[in-house]
């Protein structure tokens, strides 16, 4: 179990499963604190597809009841998305001190634990889970039309977190995977890979639980 910031040691060691969820928590999660009857309210919430239920409940979930000693609440709602809320200060402090930001998400990094530990492969796992797609290659033939490539995919992860994306950008090259140059529009930054062998590199390396192909 990850220990609090008072009793654990200066240099914390994190678990695979835990990198991973800090990777889906910075892309698909945040950490808030409002008041609540005068008195500060703390939630750590993610919001999933419908499709991604089964993996909040055997992956996510139980990592949390592992590091944290919570269970928290994992349910689908109307709108077609899983979400999962941990109430409580002790888990968000938890997650404060592995170096989440509190609150709405103008910029993050990568958490240093994560670097420390030598887990940047399942943090960018999560990271993609959450911020990552796979799909056939086309192009615009002209105006409302496409020539889809069967044969050819794309990796991309898309954020507005422009520290973290140059940091992931950086952390694929190191591990010889070769992306295509990071682009920005509009405030979105766009990492893509598309070179196949590459593809299958980091299909080898990150091992993504799902996404792995176009749907």
């Amino acid at each position: 179990m990850f220990k609090s910031p008072s009793l654990r040691q200066p240099t914390t060691l994190i678990s695979d499963e835990l990198a991973e969820t800090l990777g889906v928590l910075l892309g698909d999660g945040c950490v808030s604190k409002y008041v609540y009857q005068g008195r500060d309210t703390y939630v750590v919430a993610f919001t999933g597809s419908s499709s991604e239920y089964w993996y909040y409940e055997q992956i996510i979930q139980p990592t949390c009841k592992t590091e944290f000693g919570v269970l928290g609440s994992l349910y689908l709602r109307r709108d077609g998305t899983t979400r999962y809320h941990i109430s409580g200060e002790r888990t968000a402090r938890a997650l404060l001190s592995l170096g989440i930001p509190l609150g709405k998400k103008h910029d993050a990094s990568i958490p240093p634990v994560v670097l420390q530990s030598g887990k940047v492969i399942p943090f960018i796992r999560g990271l993609y889970h959450a911020e990552g797609s796979i799909y056939r290659r086309y192009s615009k033939m002209y105006n409302r039309m496409k020539k889809v490539y069967d044969n050819l995919l794309v990796v991309q992860i898309r954020m507005k977190l422009p520290t973290l994306m140059h940091q992931i950008n950086d952390e694929l090259l190191k591990l010889g995977i070769k992306t295509n140059r990071l682009g920005t529009k509009d405030g979105v930054y766009t990492l893509r890979i598309t070179n196949q062998a590459m593809i299958r590199k980091f299909l080898r390396i990150i091992r993504p639980r799902y996404k792995t192909s176009p749907k």
